[in-house]
């Protein structure tokens, strides 16, 4: 690892001069309040500071909506012939805070598990990442720092933080970090400067649970009956839309198509959401979790307990906020939390 001083200006001509070179996706506003992550233009304000998350997260490019597995035909001999679509093609993502990072990081470790995605890896393989530390909430629904997600950097190529000077420390993580640094003209330092001179995160930082990550896994495996279940899915429409926001929903549909010719088609994979009414609906018509409360159950399950015991890195929700934000009905996964939290024992 490697560490710079730089100056904000400094940083968005850099960022400016990769986006000449490659493809650079950064935050960048969209409408009146709403920000996403899209391609640079020679036009485009670089800024870190004043941006509220994402309404899709960054993760979402190396998993699109809709993408093409596989393309088959059957050939004048009448033998199938199968081509798959691998997404090869290099992007950098620029201006990630550290929640995205995380889910990121943890979408990383799903997709190697197991049969390990080609397509999701593909993609992933030949992206860069470029990470921002917060110095304040991005949004008033962050809860970030109580499931641990404040001060992930890992899997970033470059993370910059800011200082309280004014300046950018810029740390080179990877030897793609190093290729993409090149050249930058910063000011080498021998060590980690920061000590005093890293900006003050404020404190509390964000919105915080009355219960460490690890005890709200145990809590959470306990409330299997609890009335917080039906409580918060009252005003519930099981839209999925906060499936669709999340930076750790991953699971997909898988949809064959005939051409008409008849001989030949494509495989595609969708997004798919668990607080869908289908998504447990099995052959023969039997539906696992036909009731909201029971797929609410599951979602937050899959988050504090499921997930977290298996993989060993703390909650998989990373406290962006982006579920309670986008919900028509302002159903927040930190409210359902809480409520489980203040049952205690009962």
């Amino acid at each position: 690892m490697s560490y710079y001083l730089a100056t904000k200006t400094s940083i968005a001509d850099w960022i400016k001069g990769l986006a000449s070179r490659d493809s650079v996706y950064f935050p960048m506003k969209h409408g009146q309040v709403s920000y996403r992550f899209t391609q640079i233009q020679p036009d485009t304000e670089i800024q870190f500071e004043h941006y509220t998350p994402t309404v899709v997260p960054p993760v979402k490019l190396l998993l699109p909506a809709r993408e093409e597995l596989l393309q088959f035909r059957k050939n004048a001999e009448g033998k199938s012939e199968v081509r798959a679509s691998l997404d090869t093609s290099s992007r950098i993502i620029a201006g990630i805070r550290p929640c995205d990072l995380k889910g990121i990081f943890l979408m990383d470790l799903f997709f190697k598990d197991g049969s390990p995605d080609a397509y999701y890896l593909a993609r992933r393989e030949n992206t860069a990442l470029i990470g921002y530390a917060c110095e304040t909430p991005c949004d008033p629904r962050a809860f970030c720092a109580a499931v641990e997600s404040l001060n992930h950097a890992e899997g970033a190529d470059v993370f910059l933080t800011p200082l309280e000077n004014g300046n950018v420390l810029v740390e080179v993580k990877t030897e793609l970090g190093k290729k993409l640094t090149e050249g930058a003209g910063w000011k080498v330092c021998d060590k980690d400067p920061r000590g005093s001179k890293t900006a003050k995160a404020v404190q509390p930082f964000g919105r915080q649970f009355a219960a460490s990550v690890q005890d709200i896994s145990r809590i959470v495996a306990s409330k299997y009956q609890s009335p917080v279940w039906e409580k918060h899915v009252a005003h519930c429409f099981s839209c999925g839309t906060c499936n669709l926001v999340c930076p750790t929903c991953y699971c997909f549909d898988v949809h064959d198509d005939l051409n008409l010719d008849a001989v030949s088609g494509n495989r595609t994979r969708t997004w798919d959401g668990c607080m869908l009414p289908h998504f447990a609906l099995v052959g023969g018509g039997h539906n696992f979790r036909p009731e909201p409360a029971s797929r609410q159950r599951h979602r937050v399950s899959r988050k504090f307990e499921y997930l977290p015991e298996k993989y060993k890195h703390g909650a998989v929700c990373v406290g962006c906020g982006r579920c309670g934000r986008q919900c028509t009905s302002h159903i927040d996964i930190y409210d359902i939390v809480s409520d489980l939290i203040a049952e205690g024992g009962r």
